[in-house]
């Protein structure tokens, strides 16, 4: 009888010497084994101004049950700086980390903004999501009531980081690349368009930022050729696909088949996974995740492939020091 695809990867990678012991002993479940020091590079938790399902601390206490290293917070209107501090303090088993994303309710481009959080801990600074103005232009509606934002807000200008004539980056924008790169931390695209992504990386780079990440990939308007993907790596980025793309009934927009294409086509380098879940029909991050991994193993992407996705490359661009092994549980009690 033939091996199923997942099986041969794994028989594969072994013989090359690059399967992990813990695969060994759990080859039946591999997608369980992937999640054990994963970290989720987008993570939506209430509070919220979206509908959230689950807010930080029952994300760290789903996450602790997988075994991950952690997740970055991620909130379309407030830095998260400030929620990741207590959720490590109440559960020191996980990392939980801080971003923040550079929308109208912030102050858009606004470089004190992108530094205050910075110096607070965050570990990602976003460009604009839901108030870029290519996000307004793609999906042509209001941000309100968008994606379920139960709340009205205040009109606004849809933030990018071009002047009028659509072409030269701003100063504020220039600026916030410099803090990033003097700060050592990530630097994402949000939700600009390709045009804004290719001018904000000469400028990040020009600047010195060396953690460049392109915002889920694999997501309705950010979406990106493999060809265009293979180019942005070239010149120094991180790309980011994202679960929700294949796992999320109101964002299902992606077969896992073409998916596990590019990650076999790229040979997992360069790639990072997020979950972007939160939405309040979706399953909970770590799940989402996992149905994600096991829908691309049983496809045949080879588990190393996957590994340094949700382990090694995370660690990298986080700024992380590798081998985490998570400290022991506090005893009842104390």
């Amino acid at each position: 009888m033939p091996m199923p695809q997942a099986e041969t990867s794994f028989h594969e990678a072994r013989s090359r010497g690059k399967a992990r012991e813990a695969w060994r002993v759990s080859v039946d479940r591999p997608d369980l084994e992937l999640l054990k020091g994963a970290i989720d590079m987008h993570a939506h938790t209430a509070p919220a101004l979206f509908k959230r399902h689950i807010d930080d601390a029952a994300l760290a206490e789903i996450a602790l049950q997988f075994g991950m290293r952690g997740f970055v917070l991620k909130d379309h209107d407030a830095s998260t700086t400030g929620r990741a501090y207590y959720v490590n303090r109440m559960y020191p088993q996980v990392q939980s980390f801080g971003a923040v994303v550079l929308n109208r309710s912030v102050g858009g481009l606004n470089p004190y903004v992108a530094e205050a959080a910075i110096h607070y801990g965050a570990r990602v600074v976003w460009m604009p999501s839901n108030h870029s103005k290519y996000h307004a232009e793609y999906f042509d509606m209001p941000d309100y009531p968008q994606f379920g934002r139960p709340k009205r807000q205040l009109p606004g200008e849809g933030v990018t980081v071009f002047e009028e004539d659509g072409r030269t980056l701003t100063r504020d924008a220039r600026t916030i690349c410099e803090i990033v790169a003097q700060n050592d931390v990530a630097l994402a695209t949000g939700h600009l368009s390709l045009a804004e992504i290719r001018a904000l990386q000469d400028a990040a780079t020009e600047a010195g930022v060396t953690r460049f990440i392109v915002t889920h990939a694999n997501w309705s308007l950010c979406k990106l050729d493999l060809d265009v993907q293979r180019e942005l790596i070239a010149k120094g980025a991180t790309i980011e696909y994202v679960a929700c793309s294949c796992v999320s009934p109101i964002f299902w927009e992606q077969q896992p088949g073409e998916l596990a294409e590019w990650i076999i086509a790229l040979r997992g380098e360069n790639l990072v996974l997020g979950s972007d879940l939160g939405q309040f029909a979706g399953p909970p991050h770590p799940e989402g995740l996992r149905m994600l991994l096991a829908a691309l193993l049983d496809i045949g992407v080879p588990y190393e492939y996957l590994e340094k996705m949700a382990k090694q490359t995370p660690v990298e661009v986080l700024g992380l020091e590798p081998g985490w092994v998570p400290p022991p549980a506090p005893e009842a009690g104390v």
